[in-house]
């Protein structure tokens, strides 16, 4: 008699027993990765294509601004706003007939760090 007691206890206790099965946990943890993982990879995909394009924008301001120092052979050193949200720093060190060409291109008016920086060097020589 007193086993039988102590089976009715076991089984009221399993029947009252609170909270989540295994199986449950796995399938919640299955629809949560489900929704987790795609939704991440997305926003990285977006985050990273806005940098790419602004990397993009940057070197063709730099490409631009170096290729207009090289033709005209312009002695300058200037910082000027390309576009609104766009600046582009060049400086040129002159030693003899060697140039030091240093294009620095900044998003917004910060001109803290660049965003892309094209150098070169090259020999003018004076037009006598």
């Amino acid at each position: 008699m007193l086993f039988w007691t102590g089976m009715n206890w076991i089984n009221k206790l399993i029947q009252d027993e609170e909270g989540y099965t295994l199986i449950e946990s796995l399938i919640a943890i299955a629809i949560l990765l489900a929704v987790l993982v795609p939704s991440t990879v997305f926003l990285a995909y977006v985050g990273n294509n806005v940098i790419a394009k602004d990397k993009i924008t940057a070197f063709n301001h730099a490409r631009n601004t170096m290729e207009y120092v090289l033709a005209t052979e312009n002695d300058s050193t200037i910082t000027k706003q390309i576009e609104s949200n766009w600046w582009v720093k060049r400086v040129i060190v002159q030693d003899g007939n060697l140039r030091e060409i240093r294009i620095e291109v900044f998003k917004r008016d910060t001109l803290t760090e660049p965003l892309i920086t094209l150098e070169t060097a090259r020999l003018w020589y004076s037009k006598n």
